[in-house]
């Protein structure tokens, strides 16, 4: 499995043999990051491809200053699962 970025479509991709088979998607205004969805194919679920999605998208926003809000439900349970993250959350 591989993880791309796809910054202008603002979406991170999780692609296996070149298939899509997961996807996350964020938007960033005003120095936030707002993780809006987060999606696996049913095959691939329970591998912890959407965790890896969301880790993606969280050291992306370390790295570029930003916080984050994880309108995502899935992004929010990332955050329960690691809280060593949470110093990028949106407070």
């Amino acid at each position: 499995m591989e993880l791309i970025h796809v910054a202008e479509q603002n979406k991170w991709l999780a692609l296996n043999d070149e298939v899509q088979i997961g996807e996350l998607i964020y938007t960033i205004t005003d120095g936030i990051m707002t993780i809006s969805y987060t999606e696996v194919e049913p095959f691939y679920r329970g591998n912890k491809i959407a965790e890896e999605l969301v880790l993606a998208a969280i050291k992306q926003a370390r790295d570029n200053h930003l916080q984050v809000i994880p309108a995502c439900s899935f992004a929010e349970i990332v955050f329960e699962r690691y809280p060593e993250q949470r110093d990028v959350l949106k407070s």
